[in-house]
């Protein structure tokens, strides 16, 4: 497994141990980032954020990567949320390509200490998640992340008291265990989405997203479905954007 994009390009990263964690395969996240970088959703998020944060302009300068690159790119200054987050391959790879900030939610030891063991080894920046910091804004500082031990719920729940804002969420749950979780990201979600806010969930081939949001693509990778949606977005049904 690697970084496929950006100032991190083919740098390598370590899944855990076992088969309780199911990475996105390189070819699959690939191919989503591609649609990302396509989006004309995925760029207009970037006001939402801005109007949340009460700034002027929100577009990313170009910095140096910590391993070569720049900070610009298609996803520069997005405010990413990363839940079921594993070892931390979708939102790396969304740093990588620009993001300011990535929060990664991962409840499982083995995953955590996988997805620390990437950051540390890319020298991302670690931010605290506790106090009253208002996780997602754009910071002074340049690009970090926040990595929370805990369950997807509470993190949720923690994130909208703390007033965080995200404007992209990768959601990539177990698919077994989807149905159980959907619920829980209807009813908090949206509480810490900025308007127009992009989210891009997996989940099994023959199981739709099923979230009260705007369906804007629909692609399938094998037995993985990637739904691509957009708060406060006119669009057909869910299934209509299907590629």
């Amino acid at each position: 497994m690697r970084v496929v994009g950006g100032a991190w390009r083919s740098r390598p990263l370590r899944a855990p141990a076992g088969r309780n964690t199911r990475p996105t395969s390189d070819r699959v996240r690939e191919a989503v980032f591609d649609v990302l970088g396509a989006l004309p959703e995925a760029a207009a998020a970037l006001d939402g954020l801005t109007a949340a944060a009460g700034l002027e302009t929100h577009a990313a300068a170009a910095e140096p990567g910590s391993s070569g690159g720049t900070i610009g790119g298609a996803l520069a200054g997005h405010a990413v949320l990363d839940l079921f987050a594993g070892s931390g391959a979708l939102g790396i790879e969304a740093l990588s390509r620009g993001a300011a900030t990535c929060t990664f939610v991962e409840s499982a030891p083995p995953a955590l200490r996988a997805l620390r063991g990437n950051l540390e080894r890319l020298g991302v920046p670690l931010a605290r998640g506790g106090g009253g910091e208002r996780r997602g804004l754009p910071a002074a500082a340049g690009r970090h992340a926040v990595v929370l031990g805990t369950d997807v719920r509470r993190a949720l729940a923690a994130d909208a008291r703390r007033g965080a804002r995200y404007t992209l969420v990768f959601a990539d749950p177990p698919y077994e265990a989807y149905e159980q979780v959907r619920p829980a990201l209807v009813r908090l979600l949206g509480r810490v989405l900025v308007s127009g806010a992009v989210l891009v969930v997996e989940s099994a081939a023959g199981t739709p997203a099923g979230l009260p949001w705007a369906v804007v693509k629909e692609k399938r990778y094998g037995d993985t479905r990637v739904t691509f949606l957009v708060t406060g977005a006119a669009s057909p049904a869910e299934g209509e954007a299907a590629d």
